[in-house]
Order: structure tokens, then sequence, then C-alpha cells
């Protein structure tokens, strides 16, 4: 393997010393001046919303630089046209002619450096032509510290993780708790003063892209995420302690990344090219790199992990790409693996059955895209796992497609099944179970929910392992019609319903808080086409007009599924971020326009809501004590892909309390 890649980087180095920092060979491929200029004017009418206006990347990736250049110097222009001119634009794929993409191509080339020449790009020539790998840009240093933390970090125990839900002081894991109720048990703020909160800090990040991190706070300190940035600040008044920047070591699919794991003193994450880290959690120091699969199929770990009994769980991303999924334990000391499981199974593995096209596992996705819950007194591993690939050609892969769109219950300490629910067999509308099991207890039996994609709240009865209810969280339409050539209108598409915005549950008022998108389009079946390392979708998704999407925040009787009210945003304003009770009676929420709200736990209404600089919010709010006084910590600019049409504002941290 070493010799294979030393060869490969002589190749790359001939071909950048041959033909200067261009991306291509001069000699191999030609496009006019003229199609290039008319290439900017398409793209920024229809990609620059997504790429951003210099092709930098924003909410989808970037399209120059070595990040683009890394992750196609493998593929043929061909292949880039091909997932270009079947899955963009993102609101209509496929909507454009084959000038307009080839002359969007154009500039392309033309951005990354390749000089124009006298003929135009023709779409015959593609399949021959490939991008090339450019020079490494030098690289600035891990770990920036601008300040010593003001108290040493070796927690938190074991035992400190344990009681976690109930902690006043901390927000130790993405949703809170082991049980991902997201409820925070401090009452400091409450229905009574919430409407004198203040914003008492910002800490502008300064970058586009996904946001979507719960910080996690510890003695006073918060540690946040983004794509490669880890950084530890003040809780309290945001200034920065220290950043470490992770370099990716191989392609990125996609970069969003979902917050750190916290333990002993350590911190545990995933990277955009399918690795988990540790950091020192006083300076940032890398302390181990794990790699864990080849970022090259399209492999990233976007999940926050979790820990429990020197265990730090994750599990891979990338099902729309074509990947084969497996979840994962690590030891904490060093990262070396402690056991997997497939969640495609194959051979003589329960659910293997279920794919009756044998050879469509190699490619059959299943992603866990956010986060895990765990219950302490059985010791079981809670996971939900995401769509199968592609997409949408069910017809591809045909059979129930386990453990693909379920929950699957693992033994935390061994990776063995226990039971699972799958919530949609056979997939065809990408309509992934992404979001956390929620695990409660009532009336002495333990209960597990989950929101989908598909726009249902799933509710299941954990002592009987049966499903208690399914009730719909947005409007539903077409979801039992398979998708057609000519296109078939469906409610919600795949950007709707719970993507990873995870419900919270208030043990007080007994109910579950629900955020959902409600937004309809068409889904149409296409080419089923394999290009390693790209968009495997079979199909395309055209979403209607962002205006006429709507966001809800919707409380349940957490037993019966019954609605009890419902917070409405409208207009393409929408709720992608996770919920947040608390025992003052609140519930805190973001929409995508960047308005924080805090909503009456009891009925609805609202107590405060502020706009954080227009910055869309798509992560979950935390809120802790500390020096006896509640904080509650929003972030805010979330411009992932995921967040279609919304503004353009550097993601920041904003931090509230009373005076």
């Amino acid at each position: 393997m070493r010799k294979w890649v030393a060869n490969q980087r002589k190749i790359w180095l001939a071909l950048i010393l041959a033909f200067g920092s261009g991306a291509l060979a001069q000699a191999q491929v030609s496009y006019t001046a003229a199609q290039a200029s008319q290439g900017q004017q398409i793209y920024q009418a229809q990609c620059a919303m997504c790429h951003g206006t210099q092709l930098q990347g924003q909410s989808g990736p970037p399209l120059k630089g070595d990040q683009f250049l890394s992750k196609w110097q493998k593929n043929s222009l061909e292949d880039f046209y091909y997932i270009m001119s079947t899955t963009m634009p993102l609101t209509a794929p496929g909507s454009l002619s084959q000038d307009q993409y080839l002359a969007i191509l154009a500039h392309v080339l033309s951005a990354n450096g390749f000089k124009p020449g006298d003929k135009p790009l023709a779409r015959a020539n593609l399949k021959d032509l490939k991008f090339s790998a450019a020079a490494q840009a030098a690289q600035g240093p891990a770990t920036v510290v601008s300040a010593p933390l003001p108290v040493k970090i070796t927690g938190p125990t074991q035992a400190e993780l344990n009681n976690s839900e109930f902690s006043l002081d901390s927000w130790l894991m993405n949703n809170k708790g082991y049980m991902s109720q997201r409820f925070a048990t401090a009452m400091n703020i409450n229905r009574s003063n919430a409407k004198n909160l203040k914003r008492v800090c910002t800490l502008d990040l300064g970058d586009l892209g996904g946001f979507q991190a719960t910080p996690v706070v510890y003695k006073g300190v918060m540690f946040i995420t983004k794509e490669n940035r880890t950084i530890a600040l003040d809780a309290t008044n945001c200034k920065k302690f220290w950043e470490h920047t992770y370099t990716p070591s191989g392609p990125v699919a996609l970069a969003t990344n979902r917050g750190v794991a916290i333990y002993n003193g350590m911190l545990f994450r995933g990277t955009g090219d399918a690795h988990i880290i540790a950091l020192d959690a006083n300076t940032g120091q890398l302390l181990w790199d794990k790699k864990i699969e080849d970022s090259t199929d399209g492999y990233f770990t976007s999940s926050a992990p979790i820990v429990w009994n020197d265990l730090v769980f994750m599990g891979e991303a990338g099902a729309d790409w074509g990947i084969k999924a497996k979840m994962h334990a690590f030891n904490v000391k060093d990262g070396s693996e402690a056991w997997s499981f497939d969640v495609i199974p194959t051979g003589n593995q329960e659910g293997a059955n279920t794919w009756e096209n044998a050879d469509s596992t190699t490619t059959g996705g299943g992603s866990m895209w956010t986060t895990y819950s765990l219950d302490r007194e059985s010791g079981l591993l809670y996971i939900s796992v995401g769509n199968p690939a592609p997409d949408f050609a069910a017809n591809y892969r045909p059979g129930a497609n386990l453990f693909t769109d379920s929950v699957i219950v693992l033994d935390a300490k061994t990776g063995k099944l226990n039971h699972y629910y799958q919530q949609i067999p056979n997939d065809d509308k990408d309509y992934d179970t992404s979001v956390a099991p929620l695990l409660f207890r009532l009336n002495g039996k333990l209960y597990a929910s989950v929101p989908t994609k598909a726009g249902f709240l799933f509710t299941y009865d954990e002592s009987a392992k049966q499903q208690v209810y399914k009730v719909p969280t947005v409007t539903i339409k077409n979801a039992d019609q398979p998708p057609t050539a000519e296109g078939t209108p469906i409610c919600p598409n795949y950007t709707g319903g719970s993507q990873w915005s995870g419900p919270s549950f208030s043990p007080v008022t007994r109910l579950l808080y629900v955020n959902s998108i409600d937004w309809c389009g068409v889904v149409k079946l296409g080419e089923v086409r394999y290009v390693r390392g790209q968009l495997f979708f079979g199909g395309s998704m055209q979403l209607d007009p962002i205006e006429n999407s709507k966001g809800y925040t919707t409380a349940f009787d957490a037993l019966t599924g019954r609605m009890l009210w419902r917070h409405t945003t409208d207009g393409g304003v929408r709720k992608a971020s996770p919920v947040t009770s608390t025992a003052g009676g609140l519930v805190l929420v973001g929409d995508t326009d960047g308005t924080f709200y805090v909503l009456d736990a009891n009925n609805g209404s609202v107590l405060f809501q502020e706009n954080i600089d227009k910055a869309p919010i798509g992560a979950g709010i935390a809120t802790y004590v500390v020096g006896g006084k509640q904080y509650i910590a929003v972030p805010a600019g979330n411009t992932s892909r995921g967040a279609t049409g919304v503004n353009a504002v550097p993601s920041r941290i904003a931090i509230f309390t009373l005076p």
C-alpha cells in the first residue's frame, strides 16, 4: 500500500510539473473563454447559493482548490458532468440543458487555473479527461492556544456521565445525557423572567458551512466543532481558549460535524475523511488519530460520539455515496477497535435475506448521521440507521433492506444485536431515520421515540418490543407511491420531516417536543450508475419553491402521540435545529432565518425571541449554570447542504443570560 501511494505521488508530481498549477493536462481539453463566461453567469444564478459566489463552498462543497481536486482527481470529467447534471441544481436536478451544464463545467475548469482554448468543451470528449491532484497548500499549526483554561480538566468521570441528565452545571453530550432527552434541570430562567433575557456575548467563527453541533459544556468551558475545527471557549463570555484544526488526509464527501464527546480530560470527534480523533481537552493537542474507512469511497464520520465504560461509539456515514456502513466501538486510550457491527448484513448475518439482490449490498448505504443513545440499566446502545442506496431506485435492491431506516439496539459491550425496529422497508425516497432515539420512562416502562425524515414520530414500548404509535409531524402525500421517470409528487421531500433535529422530552410536562420541516417536492427515477465516491441516487428530487416550506415545533403527549400545540414559521423559514426543554417550563428552538425562540412548554406561546444576525440556526441549544447563573448558548450560522436557501452568514456562538 505504501509503495502504491508513493508511486501515485510521483505521478501527481509529474503532472503538476508538466502542466503547472492547472488541474488538467493542457493538451487534453479545450473550452472557450466565452463558454466559461456563460458558465459563470449560469453558475451565479443556479449554483452560487450553495457553493459560494467564488466556488469556495458554502452549504455545498467547494468547487475549486485542493479539497475539490483531491476528491475528483480519480474521476473523469464525464463522471463530474453526470453527477452535476443528475443531482444539481439541488432544488431542480437535471433542469438545465446540456450546453448549460457544459458551460458551468468550463467555469469550474477556469476557476481551477486551466486556461481556455479555441474549441468549446464537448460532451463526447469528457470520458477521456481527468482531474489531476494539485499541490497541497502549506498548513498552519494544528493547535493555536489563545489563553490557558481557568481550570485543569480531568473529567468528566464515568460517574459524572451517568448523572449527565440531571447535572445543572454542564451539558456533557450532544443530547445532554445518555437517554437523549435534551432536558435541562436548571430553573433560574423560567416562564416568569425569560422575557428579560439579554445577549451577553457573541463569538464570530468567521466561516460558512455546516454548524450543527450542540455545544458541550464542562467546568465552565464550552467545546464546539465545525467541519475541521474544534474550539474551546469560556461558557460565560465567549473568550476563546484554544482551537485545533484537523487536516484531512483523504477526500471529503461531506464535512459537516455534529460535535464532541468528553471523558477523563479527552475530547473525541469524527472527521470528513472518516477518522475518529482524540484531543486533550485542556490544550487541544492531538492524542490519537484512528482511520475508520477509506473516504475515497464516500465514507465520513459526522455524528457526535458518546462514551461509556472506556468505549467511544462512532458509526460511519455516506449512504448517499453508496457506502456499506458499520457501527464501531473504540477503546478511549488508543483508538483500537473493540467491536464493529455491519448495518448492511451479508452472508449468514441476521437480515441478509432482506437483500434479495445480494450484490446490491456492496453499495447498500446505511448511515449513522447524528449521535447515539444508551440505557445504562440494560447496557443497550440505541442507534438510528439512515437510507439505503441508491436512494430512489428501490428495484435495484429488492427486499426490506435491513438495517436501513431502522433503530437498531446493540449490546454496548459486545456489539451484538439485541433487537431492532424498521421504520421504512425498501425506502425509495431517501427518508432516513437519522435522529438518535429518545429514551424515557413513564409508569415504570421504558419507551423509545424517534422522528424521521418521512414526517412521522414513532414510539416503541421497549418491554413489549412493539410500536405504540406512529403520528405525522408534517403533511404526508404519496408516501407509499413509488417514484416514476415522469415524477411522483410527495410530501415531505428529502429535506423535510426531521433530519438531524432531535426531539426533547420533559418529565415535568410528560410531553415530547419535535421540530420538523413541512416541504414537498417531486421524486423522479433515473439511471442507476455508480461512480466511486460520488452521489449514488438512481434518480433525483425536485423541491417545491422554498417559500412554500414551513417549520414546526410540536408538542405531543409522550404516551399517546396526541398533539397538544404547535408553533409555526412559514414563508420559507424552517425549523432544522434540535429542541431543548427545561425544568423552568421552557422550550428552546431556532429557525433558518436566525431567530432564537423561548416558548412556553405548556402551550407554545412565545416568551422571548431575538434574531441572531440573520445567521441560520441548525444546531441544538445548550443551557447550564456557572457561578449560580444560568446561561443559554445558541449556535447560529448553519449553511450546510441540508439548509437550502438560507442566508450566507458566518457561524457564531451567542450566549444569553438574565441581567
